[in-house]
Protein backbone atom coordinates (compact mmCIF):
# COMPACT_ATOMS: atom_id res chain seq x y z
CA UNK A 1 0.00 0.00 0.00
CA UNK A 2 2.99 2.46 0.53
CA UNK A 3 4.20 1.25 -3.06
CA UNK A 4 7.12 -0.15 -1.89
CA UNK A 5 9.00 -3.41 -3.18
CA UNK A 6 10.42 -6.23 -1.25
CA UNK A 7 13.53 -7.44 -2.79
CA UNK A 8 15.42 -10.20 -0.77
CA UNK A 9 13.54 -9.34 2.47
CA UNK A 10 15.20 -5.25 1.80
CA UNK A 11 12.02 -2.72 1.59
CA UNK A 12 12.92 -0.64 -1.82
CA UNK A 13 10.76 2.40 -3.48
CA UNK A 14 11.23 1.75 -7.57
CA UNK A 15 11.37 5.62 -8.60
CA UNK A 16 10.93 5.01 -12.16
CA UNK A 17 7.34 3.68 -10.80
CA UNK A 18 6.54 7.21 -8.90
CA UNK A 19 5.42 8.94 -12.10
CA UNK A 20 2.34 11.41 -11.77
CA UNK A 21 -0.88 11.58 -14.46
CA UNK A 22 -1.04 14.97 -16.08
CA UNK A 23 -3.51 16.75 -13.89
CA UNK A 24 -3.27 19.66 -11.59
CA UNK A 25 -2.65 18.61 -7.55
CA UNK A 26 -3.04 20.43 -4.41
CA UNK A 27 -1.77 19.78 -1.22
CA UNK A 28 -1.09 21.29 2.47
CA UNK A 29 2.11 21.40 4.68
CA UNK A 30 2.67 22.62 8.62
CA UNK A 31 5.29 25.21 8.40
CA UNK A 32 6.64 24.31 12.11
CA UNK A 33 8.33 27.43 12.58
CA UNK A 34 4.62 30.07 12.29
CA UNK A 35 2.25 27.01 12.88
CA UNK A 36 0.59 27.48 9.38
CA UNK A 37 -0.66 25.70 6.57
CA UNK A 38 1.34 25.78 3.49
CA UNK A 39 -0.76 25.50 0.28
CA UNK A 40 0.73 24.60 -2.66
CA UNK A 41 -0.65 23.16 -5.70
CA UNK A 42 1.30 21.92 -8.91
CA UNK A 43 -0.13 21.64 -13.04
CA UNK A 44 1.45 18.72 -14.13
CA UNK A 45 1.79 17.92 -18.13
CA UNK A 46 2.20 14.83 -20.18
CA UNK A 47 4.86 16.63 -22.15
CA UNK A 48 6.22 20.08 -21.44
CA UNK A 49 7.26 22.66 -17.64
CA UNK A 50 5.64 22.25 -14.52
CA UNK A 51 3.51 25.00 -13.20
CA UNK A 52 4.04 25.64 -9.33
CA UNK A 53 2.19 27.89 -7.21
CA UNK A 54 2.58 28.55 -3.57
CA UNK A 55 1.00 30.43 -0.74
CA UNK A 56 3.68 30.76 2.29
CA UNK A 57 3.33 31.54 5.79
CA UNK A 58 3.57 35.48 4.78
CA UNK A 59 0.04 34.95 2.86
CA UNK A 60 2.16 36.06 -0.64
CA UNK A 61 0.93 33.87 -3.27
CA UNK A 62 4.05 32.87 -5.56
CA UNK A 63 4.28 31.04 -9.00
CA UNK A 64 7.59 28.91 -10.07
CA UNK A 65 7.69 28.69 -13.70
CA UNK A 66 9.53 25.59 -15.18
CA UNK A 67 10.51 24.59 -11.78
CA UNK A 68 12.91 28.13 -11.47
CA UNK A 69 12.76 30.92 -9.49
CA UNK A 70 9.71 31.88 -7.26
CA UNK A 71 7.80 35.17 -8.30
CA UNK A 72 4.75 36.88 -7.07
CA UNK A 73 1.94 35.11 -8.97
CA UNK A 74 0.52 38.62 -9.98
CA UNK A 75 3.32 38.71 -12.41
CA UNK A 76 1.77 35.99 -14.48
CA UNK A 77 -1.47 37.21 -14.52
CA UNK A 78 -0.13 41.19 -15.69
CA UNK A 79 1.83 38.70 -18.19
CA UNK A 80 -1.20 37.31 -19.58
CA UNK A 81 -2.52 40.86 -19.86
CA UNK A 82 -4.53 41.59 -16.69
CA UNK A 83 -4.33 44.97 -15.21
CA UNK A 84 -4.19 45.51 -11.11
CA UNK A 85 -7.88 46.82 -11.72
CA UNK A 86 -9.14 43.71 -13.00
CA UNK A 87 -6.85 41.35 -10.86
CA UNK A 88 -8.25 43.27 -7.69
CA UNK A 89 -11.57 42.96 -9.02
CA UNK A 90 -11.60 39.00 -9.83
CA UNK A 91 -9.07 38.40 -6.45
CA UNK A 92 -9.89 40.98 -4.18
CA UNK A 93 -11.88 39.55 -1.77
CA UNK A 94 -8.40 37.16 -0.75
CA UNK A 95 -6.00 39.10 1.66
CA UNK A 96 -3.04 37.11 0.10
CA UNK A 97 -3.34 38.50 -3.41
CA UNK A 98 -3.63 42.03 -2.09
CA UNK A 99 -0.79 41.08 0.45
CA UNK A 100 0.99 39.68 -3.08
CA UNK A 101 0.27 42.88 -5.56
CA UNK A 102 1.92 45.53 -2.44
CA UNK A 103 5.52 42.59 -3.15
CA UNK A 104 4.92 42.60 -7.07
CA UNK A 105 6.75 45.95 -8.46
CA UNK A 106 6.04 45.62 -11.90
CA UNK A 107 4.14 47.76 -14.43
CA UNK A 108 2.22 46.27 -16.71
CA UNK A 109 1.99 43.72 -19.25
CA UNK A 110 5.67 44.54 -20.45
CA UNK A 111 7.49 44.59 -17.53
CA UNK A 112 5.92 41.19 -16.23
CA UNK A 113 6.89 39.51 -19.36
CA UNK A 114 10.35 40.81 -19.24
CA UNK A 115 10.62 39.96 -15.29
CA UNK A 116 9.35 36.48 -16.32
CA UNK A 117 12.12 36.29 -18.74
CA UNK A 118 15.13 37.42 -16.53
CA UNK A 119 14.00 34.63 -14.25
CA UNK A 120 13.78 32.20 -16.85
CA UNK A 121 17.08 33.60 -19.16
CA UNK A 122 19.54 34.96 -16.76
CA UNK A 123 22.27 36.49 -18.22
CA UNK A 124 19.85 37.08 -21.54
CA UNK A 125 19.52 40.63 -22.72
CA UNK A 126 15.40 40.34 -22.34
CA UNK A 127 13.06 41.71 -24.79
CA UNK A 128 8.77 42.11 -24.88
CA UNK A 129 8.85 39.73 -27.98
CA UNK A 130 11.20 37.29 -27.02
CA UNK A 131 9.73 37.34 -23.45
CA UNK A 132 6.09 36.64 -24.76
CA UNK A 133 7.55 33.53 -27.25
CA UNK A 134 8.78 31.87 -24.37
CA UNK A 135 5.68 32.34 -22.32
CA UNK A 136 4.04 31.02 -25.45
CA UNK A 137 5.85 28.13 -25.73
CA UNK A 138 6.46 26.87 -22.56
CA UNK A 139 2.21 26.29 -22.00
CA UNK A 140 0.36 27.61 -24.85
CA UNK A 141 2.23 26.00 -27.61
CA UNK A 142 0.80 22.28 -28.59
CA UNK A 143 4.44 21.04 -29.72
CA UNK A 144 6.12 21.71 -26.47
CA UNK A 145 3.17 21.29 -24.09
CA UNK A 146 0.49 18.76 -23.38
CA UNK A 147 -1.64 17.89 -20.24
CA UNK A 148 -3.41 15.09 -22.27
CA UNK A 149 -6.66 14.04 -22.45
CA UNK A 150 -6.53 12.46 -19.25
CA UNK A 151 -5.09 15.56 -17.59
CA UNK A 152 -7.49 17.92 -19.44
CA UNK A 153 -10.39 15.82 -18.02
CA UNK A 154 -8.72 16.03 -14.02
CA UNK A 155 -7.83 19.44 -14.34
CA UNK A 156 -11.71 20.53 -15.68
CA UNK A 157 -13.19 17.93 -13.00
CA UNK A 158 -11.47 19.34 -10.11
CA UNK A 159 -11.39 23.52 -11.16
CA UNK A 160 -14.88 23.09 -12.68
CA UNK A 161 -14.19 23.90 -16.34
CA UNK A 162 -15.71 23.24 -19.48
CA UNK A 163 -12.62 22.97 -21.91
CA UNK A 164 -13.27 20.28 -24.80
CA UNK A 165 -10.66 16.78 -24.09
CA UNK A 166 -8.70 17.87 -27.47
CA UNK A 167 -7.22 21.11 -25.38
CA UNK A 168 -4.09 20.07 -24.65
CA UNK A 169 -2.25 23.42 -24.06
CA UNK A 170 -3.02 25.49 -20.62
CA UNK A 171 -5.56 28.57 -20.77
CA UNK A 172 -6.00 31.67 -19.46
CA UNK A 173 -8.77 30.19 -17.75
CA UNK A 174 -6.81 27.37 -16.40
CA UNK A 175 -4.63 29.75 -14.28
CA UNK A 176 -6.75 31.80 -13.29
CA UNK A 177 -8.92 28.66 -11.97
CA UNK A 178 -5.86 27.29 -10.06
CA UNK A 179 -4.84 30.62 -8.28
CA UNK A 180 -8.83 31.06 -7.26
CA UNK A 181 -8.75 27.61 -6.00
CA UNK A 182 -5.94 27.57 -4.19
CA UNK A 183 -6.56 31.28 -2.56
CA UNK A 184 -10.35 29.69 -1.58
CA UNK A 185 -7.92 27.05 0.12
CA UNK A 186 -5.75 29.66 2.10
CA UNK A 187 -8.85 31.84 2.73
CA UNK A 188 -10.18 28.26 4.53
CA UNK A 189 -13.10 27.30 1.84
CA UNK A 190 -12.81 23.75 0.04
CA UNK A 191 -10.79 22.34 2.76
CA UNK A 192 -11.89 19.41 2.01
CA UNK A 193 -10.58 18.48 -1.22
CA UNK A 194 -6.59 19.41 -0.43
CA UNK A 195 -4.30 16.31 -0.12
CA UNK A 196 -2.01 16.46 3.13
CA UNK A 197 1.34 16.05 3.38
Amino acid sequence: SKGTFIVNGTERVVVSQLVRSPGVYFDRALDKASDKDIYGCRVIPSRGAWLEFEVDKRDNVGVRIDRKRKQPVTVLLKALGWDEARIRERFGGYESINVTLEKDHTQGQDEALIDIYRKLRPGEPPTKESAQTLLENLYFNPKRYDVAKVGRYKINKKLGLDLETDQGTLTEDDIVATIEYLVRLHAGENEATVAVN
